[in-house]
């Protein structure tokens, strides 16, 4: 069976490419066990009211120049650290952008030293008692639906 299989190159090279993709998802697998984006894609409008809130209603984006962005108009929550690299959707990941940010920034994962330039300023104004450290990932879990990890 293998000898007729193999007979042809078109087969064995169709084979062995199975084989690789095979090998890929193994290694994968193994390199990075259970490693899923968290199930809710978008944040809440409970979440996005808070953020809102939290932000002063203004979006957050700081140029080394110009300081805060001065937009009030078409804010939308962003995660952090996106969701589409891994990143939760809760609103310790979470920030307000206006539409042009937002959209600049894409998918782009923030370094560590801009997270903490994040929570620096945030100090400057968030309200009193809110968490101004960003976390990136929720803890891993089994059960469904518990890695969301909001802050009431």
């Amino acid at each position: 069976m293998w000898v007729t299989a193999t007979s042809s190159p078109w087969i064995a090279l169709f084979l062995a490419l199975c084989l690789l993709m095979a090998m890929v998802g193994l290694v994968h697998a193994i390199a990075h066990p259970g490693d899923q984006n968290d199930p809710v894609r978008r944040f809440s409008r409970e979440d996005k009211r808070i953020l809102m809130a939290w932000a002063g209603g203004r979006c957050e984006r700081h140029g080394w120049l110009t300081g805060r962005c001065r937009q009030t108009e078409k804010l939308e929550a962003d995660h952090i650290h996106p969701h589409s690299r891994g990143g939760q959707t809760s609103i310790v990941n979470g920030q307000v952008l206006c539409r042009s940010h937002n959209r600049a920034k894409r998918a782009s994962i923030p370094f560590n030293w801009q997270i903490k330039a994040i929570e620096r300023r945030r100090a400057d104004y968030y309200p009193a008692g809110v968490p101004l450290a960003v976390v990136r990932h929720a803890a891993r879990t089994t059960a469904k639906g518990s890695r969301r990890g909001t802050i009431a």
